[in-house]
C-alpha cells in the first residue's frame, strides 16, 4: 500500500481498501490457523539476537503464509490437510 504507484483516480481509490483487506485476511488466517507456538520457540532458539520479541510481526505472518501456500502446491492431490 505504501509504495503504490497508481496514476488513475479509481486505482488510487481502490489501493487502500484492497491493502487493508489483504492485511486483515492475513492476520485472521494467522490467528486461526498459522500460529504455532512450538515453531516460534524453535525460531527464537535459532535466532539468538531476537529473543526479546514477544509478538509475531506482520512479516512473520506473511512468511508463514507463503510457506504454507508453497507446501500446498507440492503435496499430492487428494490429500487434505488444514
Amino acid at each position: 500500500m505504501g509504495e503504490a504507484r497508481n496514476q488513475l483516480r479509481t486505482a488510487v481509490q481502490r489501493t487502500v481498501p484492497f491493502g487493508l483487506s489483504a492485511y486483515s485476511l492475513t492476520v485472521l488466517w494467522y490467528t486461526r490457523s498459522g500460529h504455532d507456538p512450538e515453531q516460534i520457540e524453535q525460531q527464537r532458539a535459532r535466532s539468538r539476537w531476537y529473543t526479546t520479541k514477544t509478538e509475531p510481526s506482520f512479516e512473520d505472518m506473511v512468511v508463514k503464509l507463503c510457506r504454507v501456500i508453497i507446501a500446498a502446491r507440492f503435496q499430492h492431490p487428494g490429500v487434505y490437510q488444514p
